[in-house]
């Protein structure tokens, strides 16, 4: 199924996006879904085990080339983004454009001037769907998409979340394919912090991150936001539980049970 070539469901017709090129624009072409996801298990590429249920009813479901996610108008971030990552699509993303893209999509986003000024607070515009394991492909500025964009602390993002990302990109040497799954989380006793935008919308506290293999090896990792530069991924390891418990979340509803968290050390994480 071509999910960016084709609108299906509830989707709503928008305008082309503008900054892309013909081929991009083609792609930015999303399933987008307004209806309730606990009825049922849907099952994109993306997804290995289901797509993650619990998400609020309103939020928006986009289906796009490389990667799936569901979108928070409330909070102005994807409370989960699942993407698949395999040899053939990593890449040199040194020439590419990082540029952030307004979301045809879905109205209610974050702009790039929301995020005026965050290196002074020690903040960064960020990304849950990275650009370098899908610059080798032609469907790389679905990153830049607004429903993709996040901020980190620039310590997390130069730290273990990039760690992290190096680790599953070296981890795709070795097997077909590695799914992630991805999302904020957000701690009710923390105080909110927030942009300088009267935006409604929260920076979140911490992020979670899953990865797996199709064989059912996994590992979970919770990501603190304030997390010094020095701090290893392996030493922010989680489960399944924790994550789910944090973020309300059932991650694989096809099968979490298949699971197994055997993959840290597959990760650069000894025992």
């Amino acid at each position: 199924m071509k999910q960016s070539a084709a609108r299906f469901g509830t989707c709503r017709g928008r305008s082309r996006p503008k900054n892309l090129g013909s081929l991009a624009a083609l792609t930015a072409m999303a399933l987008l879904f307004t209806q309730p996801l606990q009825s049922q298990v849907y099952k994109f590429g993306h997804c290995l085990l289901g797509c993650p249920q619990g998400a609020a009813p309103s939020n928006h479901i986009l289906v796009r080339s490389i990667y799936t996610l569901s979108f928070n108008t409330t909070t102005k971030t994807a409370d989960w983004v699942a993407y698949q990552v395999t040899a053939g699509s990593i890449g040199i993303a040194s020439s590419l454009s990082r540029e952030l893209v307004p979301d045809d999509f879905v109205a209610d986003t974050l702009e790039i001037a929301d995020f005026f000024a965050i290196q002074e607070r020690g903040l960064v515009r960020a990304q849950y769907a990275p650009l370098v394991s899908f610059a080798a492909t032609p469907y790389w500025p679905e990153v830049n998409y607004s429903t993709n964009a996040v901020v980190h602390t620039s310590s997390l993002s130069q730290g273990a979340w990039y760690g992290l990302d190096w680790a599953v990109r070296n981890l795709v040497n070795r097997e077909a394919a590695v799914y992630v799954v991805t999302g904020p989380v957000f701690y009710p006793e923390a105080e909110p912090r927030t942009l300088v935008t009267n935006k409604q919308h929260r920076i979140p506290d911490g992020f979670f991150k899953v990865v797996l293999t199709r064989e059912g090896r996994a590992a979970a990792f919770l990501f603190p936001q304030d997390t010094a530069v020095h701090v290893h991924h392996c030493d922010l390891r989680s489960s399944l539980t924790e994550i789910e418990g944090l973020t309300g979340l059932e991650l694989f509803p096809d099968g979490s049970s298949r699971l197994e968290l055997s993959l840290y050390s597959a990760l650069g994480c000894s025992a």
